[in-house]
């Protein structure tokens, strides 16, 4: 068997066949495929409690391929999709001590293939079935008004992301379903429910072990206008892990959430996050958050944001762990502009309270800077 980076430069060099055999007047109304990469550099400094004062410096390298079938001359209504994902740094939440995280880009250091997969459109495209390495958080848990933040939590609530399902930085084979009209769409999902090998983080690993169990999630959302939506979604984990409330083996964990966003003016829109995962089983019972952004605020293309995000212990887990408090906080303030083209800065301004529900740890003080560079 051909290893992963082998089978992806094949798959890469086909795609730039295919494209040249579309024809130029196909591919000029209709490319082939999209190539699209970015760096992102960012440098977190925690100025106050926590567990210690410091800085962390992070980088981040995204590099996409999508290739559309019909475009490439092979057959109509699919669609080819190659995610490889680059990281290097350090953890800055190993100096707030905080328990949501405070980057959204902090992980292990490696290079891998992060998604691969195939979708084929059925039905004018109201059908939609994916196969593949997918990242479940692409579609759900997922609110266009929450993506201008860095912190983890307001791209997928821990309430979930706690169970380790397939999201950054590493995915699982999954079956994935999405239907949709006018304005309403269900998404239905099964992934493998062990992504990876949790022994190696490095490097790309599929791997179907008796013990992974499945990861199912399904979601239902009300999208009446652009930029507006409310879903519900609900998820299930079979794997057989060992519970951090009881230390006992558990093949049967499970969690329901509540997304909504809302465009209030042509510059402001809010959004909500709300999820539970059952407490016999999990330490994060449940999540709140909320912000607001304001697109275009001072220049084209800028953004400014206020967001809070709020993580509670659950009631057996606080029994078992009497030192920690109720639930730890997190307020991020951050400002996006782009400085010149193919080049945009970001900078951040976040404090925890109660890091980690640590009654010994004062609440945290930290600034991050990022650029984005695209090419």
């Amino acid at each position: 068997m051909k290893p992963l980076p082998a089978l992806v430069a094949l798959f890469v060099s086909t795609c730039y066949g295919a494209h040249a055999l579309a024809g130029d007047e196909s591919a000029e109304h209709n490319p082939a495929y999209a190539l699209a990469g970015a760096l992102t550099l960012e440098s977190v400094r925690i100025v106050d409690g926590g567990v210690k004062k410091g800085s962390r410096e992070l980088a981040n390298l995204d590099l996409t391929l999508a290739l559309d079938t019909e475009a490439a001359g092979w057959w109509a209504n699919g669609e080819w999709f190659v995610y490889v994902l680059g990281n290097a740094g350090k953890n800055p939440s190993d100096y707030t001590g905080d328990v949501q995280g405070i980057s959204n880009i902090a992980t292990d250091e490696a290079i891998k293939v992060y998604e691969f997969w195939y979708q084929h459109y059925f039905m004018d495209d109201h059908v939609k079935v994916l196969f593949g390495l997918h990242d479940y958080n692409s579609t759900f848990y997922s609110l266009d008004a929450a993506g201008l933040f860095t912190h983890p939590s307001f791209g997928i609530g821990p309430d979930t992301s706690q169970v380790g399902p397939s999201i950054f930085s590493t995915t699982a084979t999954a079956l994935h379903l999405t239907l949709e009209s006018e304005t309403q769409y269900f998404l239905a999902a099964i992934y493998d429910g062990i992504p990876g090998d949790p022994n190696n983080p490095r490097g790309t690993h599929i791997q179907f072990n008796s013990g992974d169990g499945l990861f199912g999630a399904m979601e239902w959302g009300w999208t009446p206008a652009a930029g507006d939506k409310i879903a519900l979604g609900a998820w299930q984990h079979s794997a057989e892990v060992e519970s951090v409330v009881t230390g006992n083996l558990i093949d049967s964990n499970s969690g329901v959430y509540l997304i909504a966003e809302k465009n209030i003016n042509d510059i402001a829109a809010v959004f909500l996050q709300l999820g539970r995962a059952d407490d016999q089983f999990n330490q994060i019972e449940y999540y709140a958050g909320t912000g607001i952004t304001f697109t275009d605020f001072w220049r084209n293309g800028d953004g400014l944001g206020i967001a809070v995000a709020q993580a509670r212990n659950g009631d057996p887990y606080l029994a078992a762990n009497t030192e920690l408090q109720r639930a730890e906080t997190a307020w991020e303030l951050t400002y996006y502009s782009p400085l010149v083209d193919y080049l945009n800065a970001q900078a951040s301004v976040y404090y925890i309270q109660h890091p980690s529900m640590d009654k010994t740890l004062d609440d945290a003080l930290a600034i991050g800077a990022r650029l984005f560079i695209e090419f």
